[in-house]
């Protein structure tokens, strides 16, 4: 399964990216590297932790700027659901 991020600035190292996520608590930023992110702007999630009204939980490859490494996100924003 797939998420979708929006790209917003390069990292600090080279092979860094800042990235924000779309959760339904707001947009959440976090720190992934440049070959996790593929030319759909997704990155990998795995298989939903949750899923509850059309809402996954899922576990991010990376911690949020804010420490999260769960987030709850929409359904539209996942791609290639199993």
């Amino acid at each position: 399964m797939r998420l979708k991020l929006r790209r917003v600035s390069p990292g600090l190292r080279p092979n860094e990216v800042v990235a924000v996520i779309k959760t339904i608590d707001g947009d959440e930023t976090v720190v992934i590297h440049k070959k996790a992110i593929d030319d759909r702007n997704t990155i990998s999630v795995g298989y939903p932790i949750r899923e509850r009204y059309g809402k996954f939980l899922v576990e991010l490859p990376r911690e949020t700027l804010k420490g999260s490494w769960r987030v709850w996100v929409y359904e539209s924003e996942v791609e290639d659901r199993p």
